[in-house]
């Protein structure tokens, strides 16, 4: 195949770099492709990029599959905050009210412990009813917390103990109020003058701080503050300052010989070898 020269009009062979007539270099000029060239070349591209995709691939997936877990994790996560959040907000809520529903009824049986309030002794039963059914509302809270899982077992308690406290004075409206010393009516009511201090403050702030209304509730005093840990007797004492004393005894025969212990020594009239006077 013959092609014109650009510059001197020469016919000259399709594939001259040089014009043999004006002796210029031609201007490279693109090649024609067969089409099995042409094919070629999209087979070799397409291969290239299945060879880039099978490549990337796990990247890909591996970073879609991260957003996703990403996405998941905060979406469970704010679930999570709401939902402590709704049983925080109800169980400050349920704490206020009840404290608010209990406090008139502690006054109250502090002003007749004091004589500020005068009742027949038939009304003391109808007082005593009022304590239990307080008692109830204090119970029904230590329920809530206890089932909403919020502010730890400690709170529970410390709303049952004071459930606990109201079904105490109810049982001594009922019975003995009419028999206290003058001394021990005060002294019990300056206690409960102080556990609805306590209430009351909580349930101005709305009971948000758990811990703090624990530990004010058994700085009251009284029957309020835990009962210490009672000290073991001198025999117990020593079966455990002295584990050899069950080296050849079962779990069960061990409990017992404090017991056997003190049986055997009342009998001599002490046990000063043993130091357990």
């Amino acid at each position: 195949m013959m092609k014109t020269c650009p510059y001197c009009k020469f016919e000259i062979p399709e594939d001259a770099l040089v014009c043999g007539h004006c002796r210029k270099n031609q201007p490279r000029s693109s090649v024609t492709k067969t089409p099995e060239q042409i094919q070629s070349g999209k087979t070799a591209k397409r291969g290239c990029l299945i060879f880039a995709g099978a490549a990337l691939a796990p990247f890909l997936i591996f970073s879609v599959v991260a957003i996703v877990d990403s996405i998941s994790d905060s979406i469970k996560k704010g679930k999570i905050s709401a939902e402590v959040d709704q049983e925080k907000e109800i169980e400050q809520q349920s704490s206020t009210e009840t404290a608010k529903a209990i406090l008139p009824g502690i006054n109250r049986y502090a002003d007749l412990l004091e004589g500020k309030i005068q009742v027949s002794a038939a009304d003391h039963k109808k007082e005593a009813a009022k304590l239990r059914g307080l008692a109830d509302v204090a119970n029904k809270q230590s329920a809530t917390v206890e089932s909403l899982g919020w502010g730890g077992l400690g709170t529970g308690k410390t709303w049952r103990h004071v459930s606990a406290v109201l079904t105490t004075d109810a049982e001594v409206m009922e019975a003995i109020s009419s028999k206290m010393k003058p001394s021990e009516r005060s002294a019990s009511a300056q206690l409960h003058r102080k556990l609805a201090a306590v209430l009351q403050q909580h349930a101005n702030e709305g009971f948000v701080n758990f811990t703090s209304f624990e530990t004010d509730l058994y700085g009251v005093g009284g029957d309020f503050t835990p009962l210490a840990r009672p000290e073991q007797d001198k025999y117990q004492r020593y079966v455990s300052e002295h584990p050899e004393a069950c080296a050849d005894r079962t779990a069960a025969q061990c409990a017992e010989l404090p017991a056997l212990m003190k049986q055997a020594c009342d009998g001599l009239g002490g046990c000063t070898d043993l130091g357990v006077n």
